[in-house]
């Protein structure tokens, strides 16, 4: 292979980055912007009582070796012709976002509240939720009544943040 072409690979290789999480597009119905809401979930927001469910910070404590041994092999193919650096850093950014995904499923604690589950079985039944109705729900589960006929496991509710997180490889 001639200098000229490893040059013009390592450029390319110099000119995407392997990005996973949630971008632009991904948004609940109302609008909200699903990245806002993972934050919200990854580091709690003590004035809405959503206390921290770390998923983020863990995988990629869990798996930033592992990412780093595939994006060496990814430079390794570019240089020798076999990707080309877009495709390299997309499958990278996949594998990360599938790990993310992956820990999210993992998340069992801290549970959620009463008024939480509560809140759940009301949307699936129709109503909409407001902050009206979340103060009907703290009164309800104050009088006694539980929420029944939903998950109540973290993060999962929707399935939204599940299955719009992705990864894609970005020109810099």
């Amino acid at each position: 292979m001639k200098l000229k072409e490893v040059i013009k690979r390592l450029g390319e290789l110099e000119n995407v980055e392997a990005r996973a999480g949630w971008f632009e597009s991904a948004r609940y119905d109302d609008g909200t912007p699903v990245a806002k809401v993972a934050i919200w979930q990854e580091y709690g927001v003590p004035e809405r009582s959503i206390p921290p469910r770390p998923f983020l910070r863990p995988t990629i404590a869990e798996k930033k070796e592992e990412w780093t041994k595939d994006a060496a092999q990814v430079v390794s193919q570019v240089l020798r012709g076999k990707m080309s650096a877009e495709q390299g850093m997309t499958l990278v950014a996949q594998k990360a976002a599938g790990d993310i995904r992956q820990t999210i499923t993992q998340v069992f604690e801290p549970e959620l509240s009463p008024v939480t589950v509560l809140l759940r079985q009301w949307r699936k039944e129709g109503k909409d939720i407001t902050g009206k109705t979340v103060g009907d729900a703290a009164r309800a589960v104050a009088e006694g009544q539980r929420g029944e006929g939903v998950t109540t496991k973290p993060l999962i509710d929707t399935g939204h943040m599940l299955a719009t997180c992705t990864g894609i490889a970005v020109k810099k």
